[in-house]
């Protein structure tokens, strides 16, 4: 485990405890941590305490259907027929979503674009700013999430200042931002040999999955320790079932 897999770690496990454990205490084997350790965790844990904690992605919603097993019948005559159109219309899904309350932010945009992501970050850091504290987001570093990558990025968080921070993943180490565990539900609901014969349809769809996707379902999805906190009531269980 480098560096950055081990600031994300912490954060995320730190961020089920009132008071932020020290930091020395979140390192996996004390023999490592001069190796380990990153140097600005101890800072990270103390904004922690009075920040939102988010993460961030985004998602491919194409025409061209992922294929993955389905059942059909027995035989050539009834198999199930999935189009394969010859241009690949898509656009993408901006998701942000609060690791302790499921909260969903989630947008399409025609490309992955800064323009689209400073949006979601700003609503972020405004959410969080209505709440008191500042918003912390974990994202990979693609090109347009870095200040060095966007200049469009660049200037808005010199204009947050504090209010938004910025934690990166490991470069080539997907599982490591829990957001993509949610895009697992999308593409099994939406993308995955789908018979849309057009993107608006498809994109309709995968609005309507981040619609329907309750907090409980998507802390269940990243495996946040806070899914327990938002099990729905027997009530609302025979309210769903009905």
């Amino acid at each position: 485990m480098g560096k950055k897999r081990l600031r994300v770690e912490a954060l995320l496990a730190a961020a089920a405890s009132p008071v932020p454990p020290p930091a020395g205490d979140l390192v996996p084997d004390a023999t490592l941590a001069e190796d380990l350790f990153p140097e600005d965790l101890p800072r990270l844990l103390g904004l922690l305490g009075r920040a939102d904690l988010y993460l961030q992605d985004e998602v491919e919603v194409a025409l061209h259907p992922t294929l993955t097993r389905v059942w059909s019948r027995c035989g050539h005559a009834g198999q199930r027929l999935v189009q394969a159109p010859g241009n690949n219309a898509k656009q993408y899904g901006f998701g942000l979503v609060d690791w302790r309350d499921g909260e969903l932010d989630f947008e399409l945009a025609e490309g992955r674009r800064a323009m689209p992501l400073c949006a979601q970050l700003r609503r972020a850091a405004q959410r969080s700013r209505g709440r008191g504290r500042i918003a912390m987001v974990i994202l990979d570093n693609l090109g347009i999430h870095t200040p060095r990558g966007s200049r469009l990025l660049r200037a808005l968080l010199e204009e947050l200042g504090e209010q938004l921070m910025l934690v990166y993943t490991p470069t080539y180490d997907p599982d490591a931002n829990r957001i993509e565990w949610l895009w697992l539900s999308l593409r099994r609901t939406v993308n995955h040999t789908h018979q849309r014969t057009t993107l608006a349809e498809l994109l309709a769809d995968a609005q309507a999955w981040a619609r329907s996707a309750t907090p409980a379902e998507v802390l269940g999805q990243i495996g946040s320790p806070f899914a327990l906190d938002h099990r729905p009531t027997i009530a609302e269980e025979l309210n769903h079932a009905a």
